[in-house]
């Protein structure tokens, strides 16, 4: 009777933690980060084709969760409103530009991350979160790296010394403004990381000489 009892007991706590923690393909953040779209249609560029195509897997995932009661309908709503505003977002840019950027994409990739770890379940979210990389991180990573470039295209005369100086201070201006909210507020608002991936975009555009 005790054996059966305590088996019983095993498979209930088995069964409770594979619902606390489903395993769904948006789970996988280093797969999704990986995905390859294609292009046709409104989708026109590469890197929107990725976000698009990871928007509908998280969605389908949302749905998922939603009719096995994962989530409730309230948060399943607002999570399928957070990937809406992402794809809308790169889809936005990519008409406006013509292209997503690198920097703008992986913006787009962190936003979906955060959802995706709300649908995985606490366990899985602690563990994705140690592989995702803070908009603060990013941006100082992607600023370190352009002035490299900036100090690289100067040498080989690619730029006049006020061109990269101006360069070199709209980069500036941004890592101060991402450090300063980092340690001020311990995150950055998608909006002020938005704003500040496009000023960095803005330099890049220039470094590759595009319109």
């Amino acid at each position: 009777m005790k054996v059966l009892v305590a088996a019983a007991l095993v498979f209930v706590a088995a069964d409770a933690s594979a619902q606390a923690s489903p395993q769904y393909p948006s789970c996988n953040l280093q797969a999704q980060r990986a995905l390859r779209g294609d292009t046709g249609g409104s989708i026109t560029d590469p890197r929107q084709a990725h976000i698009s195509m990871r928007a509908n897997i998280l969605q389908a995932d949302l749905s998922t969760a939603r009719k096995a009661r994962h989530l409730t309908q309230a948060v399943a709503g607002q999570l399928y409103r957070r990937v809406e505003t992402v794809r809308a977002g790169a889809n936005g840019y990519t008409k406006k530009q013509g292209f997503l950027s690198a920097g703008e994409v992986a913006s787009y990739d962190r936003e979906l991350n955060a959802v995706a770890m709300q649908v995985c379940g606490r366990a899985d979210a602690s563990k994705a979160r140690l592989s995702v990389e803070s908009d603060s991180d990013y941006l100082q990573h992607r600023a370190a790296t352009l002035n490299n470039r900036i100090d690289s295209a100067f040498r080989q005369h690619h730029l006049t010394r006020k061109s990269a100086d101006e360069l070199r201070l709209a980069v500036g201006q941004v890592q101060t403004e991402a450090g300063h909210l980092q340690t001020v507020k311990g995150t950055i608002s998608r909006p002020d990381a938005d704003r500040m991936n496009q000023k960095l975009t803005d330099v890049e555009r220039i470094l590759t000489h595009q319109p």
